[in-house]
């Protein structure tokens, strides 16, 4: 009988060119990725997406409502907003409602209305005195959130 004998020994592992094509992709991923997460401005960032979710709660809620009580107040150190409890009142007086706390962050400071259609009402509006209305965020980095005249709310 004759032997079945491989033409090339099986060898376990990889080749030099394999290695070396990894290492090129992870350096490249490492340069790309890396600085979003080790430079500074994370608290400015998560407060900037938190303030954005809640200007779009509340202007989704004044679209449902029709009511004034929708509002979104920020202060110093803490932002809140208007809602209507479950008896169908509207609850908008500060030491009722529950506010978000955050600190060494400088914001712009007032209270954001919304009509019917989503649009920043500027005549009860603090904080908006035109358009674009313009909510700065300033820490170790600057951010901004803008809120267009027909109401799209974005961060650049």
């Amino acid at each position: 009988m004759a032997s079945l004998s491989k033409p090339y020994p099986q060898h376990s592992g990889f080749t030099l060119i394999e290695l070396v094509i990894t290492l090129i992709l992870i350096a490249i991923l490492a340069v790309t990725v890396a600085p979003k997460f080790f430079r500074g401005g994370f608290a400015e960032a998560s407060l900037q997406a938190q303030l954005l979710s809640r200007l779009q709660l509340v202007q989704t809620q004044a679209m449902n409502h029709y009511q004034d009580c929708f509002f979104l107040a920020i202060e110093t150190n803490r932002y809140y907003s208007g809602r209507i409890d479950s008896a169908n009142t509207c609850i908008s007086a500060a030491d009722l409602l529950e506010p978000v706390v955050f600190s060494d962050i400088q914001v712009s400071q007032g209270r954001v209305y919304f009509d019917g259609l989503g649009r920043v009402r500027l005549a009860e509006s603090s904080l908006c005195s035109a358009f674009p209305c313009v909510i700065n965020l300033a820490g170790q980095e600057s951010r901004q959130i803008i809120i267009e005249s027909e109401g799209y709310i974005h961060a650049p």
